[in-house]
């Protein structure tokens, strides 16, 4: 049967998702903290090159999506349909170009964990993130900034059949991605050609995985050829190499004994197929195997503790999100980026599909012979040289224009082409039709409007092309108070709090914006003095409600209580009722001793609660801890408040810790 590619939509209960928000977040706004960790353990120089630590990295110019809830209502999915009879493939453009389903008619299956709900939490750099499905991460460290964002997609005909393209333009590294895939007629294998381009003069570091979301089932057991592993140490993130499997511990390459949340590096450097395999206690499962360009394979899993449980019920709905994934990187770690060196393009191929593998070898309790078993298994289903000669057909398809569009992204790789006056990579349009904005008028004439002097800008760009772009329209066009302003967050963004003061004081002096006073407010060195820059932001009234949120956690932190109870006392509901004002007002709570609102307060589900943060069971154990000593008439023992917390443990809809006690 031919493969067709068609816009479809699938009916679902999904929670609701804002746009992005307009405060730029700076690097020690962001979730995770920026923080040394210890030197890797015993990692080879091939495994430690180009490492980094998380948290230390800026977000920006990407914009983080808070504004969601948990809140399910039934609606219709946006969805890009690929079949041929024999699988069935749907994609979302809007999320990131994600693989949502992928589905083996003949055997029945789903593939992929298919999430049965759309519900967003923060699990991302961006924060909103969710299960399921293959979604592609790059280039940047992490979950992809495109997670919750709409992408480049269209239709590319060629000789042997439609191919789905999904691309967008990166704007930290200033580099393409790009993700075709291609379904051949009458065939249950899915190809996923990936290709990375830079067109620029110079080497950028950047970041690619795969991460596949598959079923999670009793006795599951992940194969890739490992001569040893690598593994996450918590806390603080660390990489040490172990043996595969440890026979210290237990064997780790079934998911299922594990109590916390867990990342495998699997590690052969000089096997001769790479693939990973996630097989049930039948042997049947979801394999991936790929060109060599994709040297990592990893499986991640949040582990048998309740913590973990609860997160992938959280995900998901209770009893139906227990998944594991199986991922495909280019360097041997997630702690890693690689070297796209200039003008150049890396390209690889990846293929999908079910295996079998017969189910005593599958789970032979010697490693080795496990994967010689499944190799073989690989070799059959997915024959090297077939995967060669797609990805030649593939990589040649890779450079040819979509034939037809299915989906618009961002406007910011045709600034950026426009900007620099080079085509970013072969075959890729980034044109955008939308009203103009300042960008585009910085990139086209070099000077902002009339109305663009008039609005305060919700988007942000940060990059030394953009800085002396601005710097340039400046000489040649005036200052404004928009050209200080978009200055001093570029100038912050770089940590240079002196200069970035300085530029704020400028843009604010001009035109007193809300966005220039919540910057003034963000470097000054006089609490009192940022917290008049706050509330007059405040009170400008076009700020939007994530300001407050802000201002409270600011109040709450410098222990301005009687101020903040006079700010909340005057919040619209649009604002009171923001997750993190509400949390700002139980933290109040807490240290105040008024139990019963805190009691109150912590009945609320959260949405935003970050993975692995403390915060809600530090809450919930100043409740028990204000409790006991309310019954007791003292205060009490240590010993005495832990018999409490063991009657009284976090609840599951406050549990969000990724390791066991």
């Amino acid at each position: 049967m031919p493969t067709t590619i068609t816009p479809t939509t699938r009916r679902m209960p999904m929670s609701r998702l804002g746009p992005p928000s307009s405060l730029p977040r700076f690097r020690w706004q962001q979730p995770i903290a920026d923080t040394d960790t210890p030197p890797n353990r015993g990692l080879s120089p091939e495994e430690s090159r180009h490492g980094f630590q998380w948290g230390k990295d800026s977000i920006l110019p990407y914009r983080v999506f808070d504004d969601y809830d948990r809140h399910l209502v039934d609606a219709d999915m946006e969805l890009i349909a690929i079949g041929n009879g024999r699988l069935e493939v749907t994609v979302a453009p809007q999320l990131g170009g994600r693989l949502m389903s992928l589905r083996d008619l003949k055997r029945g299956r789903d593939l992929v964990f298919t999430n049965p709900v759309f519900q967003p939490a923060n699990l991302a750099a961006l924060n909103a993130w969710f299960s399921g499905g293959i979604e592609w991460n790059g280039l940047i460290p992490g979950h992809t900034p495109f997670t919750t964002a709409r992408i480049f997609a269209g239709i590319v005909d060629t000789e042997r059949g439609p191919i789905l393209r999904l691309y967008e333009f990166d704007r930290i590294v200033e580099a393409t991605w790009q993700v075709d895939l291609f379904l051949p007629a009458d065939d249950d294998r899915l190809y996923v050609h990936g290709r990375i381009a830079n067109a620029a003069d110079t080497m950028k570091l950047a970041y690619w995985w795969t991460n596949v979301a598959a079923p999670m089932r009793q006795g599951m057991r992940v194969i890739s050829p490992a001569d040893y592993s690598i593994e996450h140490v918590l806390p603080g993130n660390e990489l040490a190499r172990f043996p595969f499997p440890d026979p210290a511990r237990f064997d780790g390459s079934y998911p299922d004994r594990w109590q916390d949340a867990t990342s495998v590096f699997f590690r052969a450097p000089t096997a001769r197929r790479r693939y990973i395999a996630a097989l049930d206690e039948a042997g049947f499962g979801l394999a991936e195997a790929s060109t060599g360009a994709l040297v990592g394979r990893k499986f991640f899993y949040f582990g048998m503790a309740p913590g973990g449980q609860q997160w992938m019920d959280y995900l998901a709905r209770p009893g139906e999100g227990d998944y594991i994934e199986i991922q495909s990187g280019v360097a041997p770690t997630q702690n890693q980026r690689f070297e796209l060196p200039p003008r150049t393009q890396l390209e690889w191929t990846e293929v999908y599909g079910a295996l079998e593998v017969d189910p005593r070898k599958a789970h032979e309790p010697n490693y080795s012979i496990a994967v010689a078993a499944t190799t073989a298994a690989i070799d059959s289903r997915f024959p090297e040289a077939a995967l060669a000669e797609t990805d030649r057909f593939l990589a040649t398809a890779a450079r040819r224009p979509v034939t037809r569009r299915l989906s618009a992204g961002s406007p910011w790789g045709a600034r950026h082409e426009r900007l620099t006056l080079r085509p970013l990579a072969e075959g890729l349009d980034f044109s955008v039709e939308r009203p103009a904005d300042a960008w585009d008028e910085l990139s086209g004439t070099g000077r902002f409007s009339a109305t663009a002097l008039a609005t305060v800008p919700t988007d942000f760009a940060v990059s030394d092309l953009w800085v002396e772009a601005l710097e340039e329209s400046r000489k040649a066009h005036g200052y404004t108070w928009l050209h200080a302003l978009l200055l001093g967050i570029a100038a912050l963004d770089r940590n240079d709090r002196p200069r970035a003061a300085l530029l704020f004081d400028q843009s604010v002096a001009q035109k007193p914006t809300w966005l220039g006073l919540r910057q003034r407010a963000l470097v000054a060195t006089d609490p009192a003095a940022a917290e008049r820059d706050y509330l007059a932001a405040w009170a400008t009234r076009d700020a939007p409600p994530a300001l407050a949120a802000e201002i409270v956690d600011f109040l709450v932190r410098h222990d301005r209580f009687a101020e903040l109870e006079a700010f909340v006392s005057d919040l619209p509901d649009s604002a009171l009722t923001d997750e993190r004002v509400h949390l700002g007002r139980a933290r109040v709570a807490a240290r105040q001793g008024d139990l019963d609102l805190l009691e109150t307060l912590l009945e609320r589900r959260f949405a935003t609660i970050r993975e692995g943060e403390m915060l809600l069971d530090q809450l919930w154990n100043s409740l028990q801890h204000g409790r006991l000593r309310e019954a007791l008439g003292r205060e009490p023992t240590a010993d005495e408040v832990t018999a409490r917390l063991k009657q009284h443990p976090v609840p599951p809809h406050l549990n969000f810790r990724m390791k066991s006690d």
